[in-house]
């Protein structure tokens, strides 16, 4: 077993989009780093490439959040690969929409599947895993609280994260470790490309007070905050990281 004296962070979905850009900043703030994927495994690699080339460390696992044995796996690797597990991300997830007279079941067991059951699992073995003044992140979305029609699979799975957000950090409160949720509002990332990409852009950039699409750095930065020490007494919330999307 290898072993770090740094803190190490557990990062699903980190081969694109919001996860490789929390990869890079967090391997910037001086974490080794784990990128989790499923399918992309070119993504990975690059994200740990650049991780490596700008002089950090990070080693990139495949694991499919939606199967329990791979998560227990994914993080048994982490520890047999660095000794420990500091910080767990779960960016993981899949968009939907269609109207809700029209949605087949086969689509509500899939997106339930990875964005609720799959932030679940990872969520239990964080609770099994994680060192002591650890912090756990959940990507949720601006969503749950301003949706728009055709939106039901995707807001009430990522309301499920909100509820084990909440309820998992008070029980690991004691060990002080935080457990909050980061909802995104529009960002740019290829789960855009699911729909039309430059509507949507459009849209996300004149619902924000700011009036500009997020890219995937602004909402690492906000995780990065939330994950150093100068996060330690915020917990249990639902944080929304969106340039004035939601302003309640």
């Amino acid at each position: 077993m290898s072993t770090t004296t740094q803190r190490v962070a557990l990062i699903s979905g980190g081969g694109t989009g919001i996860g490789r850009a929390v990869s890079l900043r967090l391997a910037r703030d001086g974490f080794a780093v784990v990128v989790g994927y499923s399918r992309s495994a070119v993504g990975a690699e690059e994200t740990v490439r650049q991780i490596e080339a700008a002089g950090g460390k990070a080693w990139a696992c495949k694991v499919d959040v939606t199967v329990e044995d791979e998560v227990v796996a994914f993080f048994a690797a982490a520890k047999a690969h660095y000794g420990r597990v500091d910080v767990v991300i779960n960016n993981a997830g899949i968009g939907h929409m269609k109207p809700f007279a029209d949605i087949p079941m086969s689509h509500y067991d899939f997106t339930f599947n990875v964005n609720a059951r799959g932030t679940f699992m990872m969520c239990r073995e964080a609770a099994r895993h994680i060192e002591d003044n650890g912090r756990i992140i959940n990507l949720s979305t601006g969503a749950t609280v301003a949706n728009t029609a055709g939106m039901a699979l995707y807001v009430a799975s990522k309301m499920a994260v909100e509820g084990f957000t909440k309820v998992l950090a008070r029980e690991l409160a004691p060990r002080g470790i935080t457990v909050n949720a980061v909802s995104p509002g529009m960002t740019d990332t290829p789960m855009l490309e699911g729909g039309d990409a430059e509507a949507l852009r459009k849209y996300g950039a004149a619902s924000a007070a700011m009036r500009r699409l997020g890219q995937p750095e602004d909402i690492a930065d906000g995780i990065a905050a939330l994950v150093s020490s100068d996060g330690r007494w915020i917990t249990g919330q639902v944080i929304h990281v969106d340039g004035g999307t939601i302003i309640v």
